[in-house]
């Protein structure tokens, strides 16, 4: 959500679906068809996402190994109950071991930016391979192709960030898939692949995350975040909790039907009364993304062939229950090179092994320090100075911390 990712371009990816005058007002819901870009059939210690969604959770069921590898799965690194988001089955069975979360960052991507569809498996409209990814959500924004690589989208509205500046990020959830998120960046100079990213992993700069509804600042509300660095990959990378909690069934397992109300919490809220599986469950889903999922659908003979999941009510209830941004503060590494750069939001799912990627365009710019010392730096009110290689930038503003 913030900064404003490429996929959430105004000039980007296929026609625009937001009906908000600002964008963070679009949290929550799947803006521009962001919520359809993704990696999936991705497990920890393979070398090669799958492209398979998985089944459906039940108590019984146990996870498809869908790795490149056969046998090649990874045992969890991450096995603190206060760090999962789903619980194990009533019997004790651990059935989220072989998604990314378990072992956060150790999964593989088809890309760091995400992928339309999740997946590249090849399908036609009336193909097994495409009803298959349909069942699961694994649906493509309208008039792109699956398979399409948010790398090669036009550059989102460009952010400057300075060195050693610590910077305000944000997501939202459409669907909830549990696990936990990170951020990465990557020089445009270099080849932008994950290995890339996973060269300059951001650390958080504090222990607190906030919800913000919309775009509305003075609508935040402060929590402790829940932050691990041990088992992650990069060794020592610091990865952060998904706070909301998803909706658990009577069984403690996923509610399997849609439902628009969640009454048990798979973990205790750090803010009281945000939880459940997101605006995605009163959503239905058609060839080419989500639709309103709040009106019945009947054959020619009045016979029931799709009962929706919400009514109006509970659609539009949950969907401003969820126009929250996630936000954070990160680090901007003070001898980070100045010059173009991808930001790279990372979430490692619990619930399926899926990996979600979106990227935004930063330009990391002359730290104040250096700025302030230079002769030419008029004074930190945001005048310009020279950068090494003779231009001009902005370095001194009030946004910068030294």
């Amino acid at each position: 959500m913030w900064p404003q990712s490429r996929i959430q371009n105004p000039t980007g990816a296929g026609p625009q679906a937001s009906i908000f005058p600002a964008h963070l007002d679009s949290a929550g819901g799947c803006n521009n068809f962001a919520c359809l870009w993704f990696n999936q059939g991705c497990q920890p210690g393979c070398s090669k996402c799958s492209d398979k969604a998985g089944g459906p959770v039940s108590p019984n069921s146990t996870t498809e190994d869908t790795c490149s590898e056969p046998g090649g799965t990874m045992a969890p690194t991450l096995n603190d109950k206060k760090l999962r988001t789903y619980r194990d089955a009533p019997d004790g069975h651990d059935w989220t071991k072989r998604h990314p979360w378990r072992s956060p960052g150790h999964s593989p991507v088809f890309s760091p930016c995400g992928l339309a569809g999740g997946g590249n498996s090849p399908g036609d409209w009336l193909s097994d391979s495409l009803q298959r990814h349909i069942r699961t959500g694994a649906v493509t924004p309208p008039f792109t192709r699956r398979g399409f690589d948010a790398l090669d989208l036009p550059d989102s509205p460009k952010v400057q960030w300075a060195q050693g500046s610590v910077q305000e990020v944000a997501w939202s959830i459409f669907d909830n898939k549990g696990g936990g998120y990170a951020y990465r960046l990557c020089s445009k100079s270099s080849n932008l692949t994950e290995e890339c990213f996973q060269k300059n992993h951001l650390q958080f700069a504090s222990d607190r995350s906030w919800l913000q509804t919309g775009a509305n600042r003075s609508k935040r509300t402060y929590f402790n975040a829940t932050r691990v660095s041990t088992g992650t990959f990069p060794e020592g990378s610091t990865w952060t909790k998904n706070p909301v909690p998803p909706c658990a069934d009577s069984n403690g397992m996923p509610v399997q039907k849609s439902t628009w109300n969640c009454s048990t919490p798979m973990f205790d809220p750090p803010v009281p009364e945000l939880m459940g599986d997101g605006a995605g469950s009163c959503v239905a889903w058609a060839i080419h993304g989500p639709v309103e999922g709040y009106h019945n659908f009947y054959d020619s003979f009045g016979n029931l062939v799709y009962e929706a999941p919400c009514t109006k009510g509970q659609a539009l209830k949950t969907a401003m229950q969820f126009q929250q941004n996630i936000f954070d503060e990160v680090m901007v590494p003070k001898t980070l090179p100045i010059g173009e750069y991808l930001l790279s939001f990372r979430l490692d799912a619990e619930e399926t092994p899926q990996v979600w990627t979106q990227c935004a365009d930063i330009t990391i710019t002359q730290g104040q320090a250096a700025c302030a010392a230079h002769s030419k730096c008029k004074d930190l009110s945001g005048d310009c100075c020279p950068a090494a290689d003779g231009t001009m930038l902005s370095c001194c503003n009030d946004a910068l911390v030294v």
